[in-house]
């Protein structure tokens, strides 16, 4: 074999590898195409977490809030107290609002609910002793996308509620 047939045989790739050599620019037209889909799956993600992190800390209030009501006869009726501290406990977000409320009811199935007021009333359940005194503290707050998405709100408000047994 002579020289002359190496040559020949390694004459196509070096032809293909030529080639690629000639096709400056294309890494930089792909990645024009593709930044923008990447750009929006990124900022996507981004406001994903930020919804989840704001239901997580909307739902943690509501059960600070709830949980203070819950220790007593005496806080179970400041329910303004009991907003004031769910908001407390989400300071690092912007406008949540909410309400509380005390509710009894008679122990059974299904479960009457009854006045407050004779919270302290054995007879108020007949064969069941006192009622049972409740709090719930319901919040809300309205989240913001970072870029308005096409077919998906840029808006969405995210409630979140906790309830528990006065103490």
């Amino acid at each position: 074999m002579s020289l002359s047939g190496v040559k020949t045989m390694w004459n196509p790739i070096n032809r293909s590898l030529r080639a690629f050599e000639e096709d400056k620019g294309g890494a930089m037209i792909e990645f024009a195409l593709v930044f923008p889909l990447l750009l929006l799956m990124c900022l996507g993600a981004t406001d994903f977490g930020r919804l989840f992190f704001h239901a997580v800390t909307v739902a943690n209030a509501a059960s600070v809030g709830a949980f203070h009501g819950a220790q007593n006869n005496v806080t179970a009726a400041q329910t303004g107290l009991m907003v004031t501290r769910a908001q407390e406990d989400a300071n690092n977000l912007d406008g949540v609002t909410g309400t509380a409320t005390l509710f009894c009811e008679c122990p059974g199935n299904p479960a009457p609910q009854i006045d407050c007021s004779r919270a302290t009333d054995v007879t108020a359940c007949p064969g069941y002793g006192p009622p049972r005194a409740y709090v719930r503290t319901d919040l809300q707050q309205t989240f913001n996308t970072i870029v308005n998405y096409p077919g998906i709100p840029a808006t969405t408000v995210v409630r979140r509620n906790a309830f528990m047994r006065v103490q």
